[in-house]
């Protein structure tokens, strides 16, 4: 299972096809007799087609009224492009076409390179502007004349194609070396523009060599079990670039050269359907954006792979993206998960379980895993709940990043933790005498355990290592007793005494009384209790609420960090903390009652009392095992 990478090599998969030297346009996602099926998907999908294009048009009015010359961000410029050139594609409406063009005038003077990357000659930008003008060469082909075709083709060739192929194979720039999206999305995007002037560029095979072993190389990164170290959001983006070159590959091969083969690609779509939260979103750890995984990604892959599980996914998140449009399959009929409600994701040390796949769910995510991973946070031993479909207990996720270096948001080696989405302060861990994690390949956290019933889940995570030698151990149990009660023990002890200090992230607003914490997001509600350290210990619990302040990309900013603290008052080299977490509905008073029964060094037993059972827990602290007593 460990050497699930692509059998066939990059030159014998190029070496057993010969390229044609011309194909009718539109060719590199649908054909002219495609688009008959397309009008009938967005009726489907959408309701009504005429609606789409009036919707568009509106769009072009505005953008026509505001000074498109000012749009500093060329990635946006592409984004229009590619909308108004698939809406004249759909439907032969000149003025969309007339304002494709318009857009890349403006486009072929700006420099595509994003400004926070240069001085580089290839980055994620050039890779945009080119698979998007290679779009436009395919879906506008009818409309242009020689002359504009000649441009669009030179604009591909000596700004992007011929850039991207001698810096690849000569390992000029970092990205040639790397193995996450910036390689993917960099070789998947000059793929798909290669493809689209295959028989007019010379040097196409070599192109398309690079594109090949930069994609396939970032699905060998693939963890075995389908998860994917980045998050979500850039699984979307590295994974989704690397597909549409995939999907147009073999489409212009005829599957002669069929990247979907690769084995790793096959099963991680199951990342994005197990990370997708009830609320329609995402479990959204590192630099992940609190949405729903890529829909037209999710829609490929049910496809391509016949999965009704990811059609239903697909359904869920339809859109008007052209993209989902294009991929999404009519005739896979979806089927509403009947797959157990829990996975593990070994390889990048995530954990998710949910009491069922309905809107209403409960669902917890548990992360462990490396802090060096690309865009990672120092979140080891983290977690967020949800219940009756309301995420109650959150992950900052992503903040906006900063215009320039100057700034340092990605200075992994001090100035991106100062950003607290980013540093420990952001997640619901721990801390060590007010200090975080630390960043480095020594400093990860594992999954010690992770096991799974239809009444109780238990797992363990190891975070002891992401402290720089402050700890010895760090053991975090979470016992998920289904539907919506969770028991957290954290087993903290270091070689001196220390102040331990446990952060939660409420998602709703906070309230206080007698017996502990209320979190409120309507419908639900989730009570907070604090066994250890209890009321009868000198403990501290504090309430911060910190915001923020600098200029992003999308202008100046403000982020706003809230959460609850609890420690015990006076240091000590160990503590063990008892937190008892129970979903309610609001207009429903809770029922729970928790205490602990039994407690030695190495053991510690609780009864947790809810509306539907009563459990007893004895956890055995050394040997990492548990019994429970369910009684209703």
């Amino acid at each position: 299972m460990r050497n699930m990478k692509l059998k066939i090599d990059t030159d014998t998969l190029l070496n057993s096809w010969e390229p044609p030297r011309h194909l009718e346009h539109p060719y590199l996602f649908f054909s002219k007799r495609d688009i008959l099926r397309l009008r009938h998907k967005v009726e489907l999908i959408l309701g009504d087609l005429n609606e789409l294009v009036k919707k568009n048009r509106s769009k072009i009015k505005k953008l026509k009224r505001a000074n498109l010359n000012e749009v500093k961000e060329v990635t946006l410029l592409s984004q229009m492009a590619t909308e108004s050139a698939f809406t004249y594609a759909l439907t032969g409406d000149e003025e969309f076409a007339k304002f494709t063009l318009d857009l890349i005038e403006i486009i072929k003077v700006k420099d595509w390179v994003m400004p926070p990357h240069r001085p580089l000659k290839v980055d994620l930008g050039v890779a945009n502007v080119a698979s998007v003008l290679g779009l436009v060469y395919d879906w506008l082909w009818d409309y242009l004349d020689d002359s504009l075709k000649e441009e669009i083709k030179e604009l591909l060739i000596k700004r992007a194609l011929e850039p991207f192929r001698i810096i690849s194979s000569k390992k000029l720039e970092w990205w040639t070396v790397v193995t996450h999206n910036w390689r993917s999305v960099i070789c998947g995007c000059m793929g798909l523009a290669a493809l689209s002037i295959l028989g007019e560029y010379d040097k196409f095979i070599e192109c398309l060599r690079e594109a090949i072993k930069g994609v396939t190389v970032v699905f060998d990164r693939i963890g075995v079990d389908g998860g994917y170290d980045e998050g979500v959001g850039y699984w979307s983006f590295g994974i989704g670039e690397g597909v549409k070159f995939v999907e147009a590959l073999k489409r212009v091969s005829k599957g002669e050269v069929n990247l979907y083969e690769h084995p790793k690609l096959k099963i991680t779509g199951y990342f994005a359907l197990y990370l997708y939260t009830p609320d329609n979103n995402c479990f959204n750890f590192s630099d992940c954006d609190y949405r729903p995984p890529s829909s037209w990604l999710i829609a490929k892959l049910a496809s391509e792979y016949r999965d009704p599980y990811l059609q239903w996914l697909a359904w869920k998140l339809r859109s008007e993206n052209p993209y989902y449009l294009i991929f999404y399959d009519e005739s896979l009929k979806y089927k509403e998960p009947d797959l157990p409600p829990h996975r593990l994701f070994r390889d990048i040390g995530v954990v998710v379980s949910r009491s069922d796949w309905s809107d209403e769910a409960s669902f917890l995510g548990f992360k462990t895993g490396r802090t060096v991973a690309n865009h990672s946070h120092l979140d080891i031993n983290s977690f967020v709940f949800y219940a009756f479909g309301k995420r109650l207990i959150k992950d900052l996720g992503y903040w906006p990043y900063t215009p320039n270096k100057g700034l340092g948001f990605f200075d992994v080696k001090e100035r991106r933790w100062y950003y607290e989405a980013n540093s420990t302060l952001g997640h619901n861990t721990l801390l060590v005498d007010g200090v975080g994690q630390v960043y480095g390949s020594e400093n990860y956290g594992s999954i010690l355990k992770a096991k799974f019933t239809d009444a109780i889940d238990l797992l363990i995570g190891d975070g002891r290592r992401a402290y720089a030698g402050m700890l010895k151990k760090f053991n975090r149990w979470i016992i998920f007793i289904k539907p919506r009660t969770l028991i957290l023990v954290d087993e903290v002890e270091s070689n001196k005494p220390r102040k331990f200090e446990l952060l939660f992230h409420p998602d709703g607003k906070l309230q206080e009384d007698d017996q502990g914490l209320t979190i409120v997001n309507e419908p639900a509600a989730l009570k907070v209790l604090f066994l250890r350290p209890s009321q009868d210990e000198p403990r501290v619990i504090s309430y911060r609420l910190s915001r923020s302040f600098y200029e992003s990309r999308r202008g100046p900013t403000v982020q706003e960090n809230e959460y609850v603290s609890i420690s015990p008052l006076l240091k000590t080299r160990r503590y063990i903390f008892v937190t008892i977490l129970h979903a309610y509905k609001v207009r429903e008073l809770p029922k729970i009652e928790t205490s602990i029964i039994e407690e030695t060094h190495d053991e510690i037993a609780l009864r947790v009392k809810t509306e539907e059972k009563r459990v007893e827990a004895k956890i055995r602290l050394k040997d990492l095992t548990c019994n429970f007593k369910i009684t209703r």
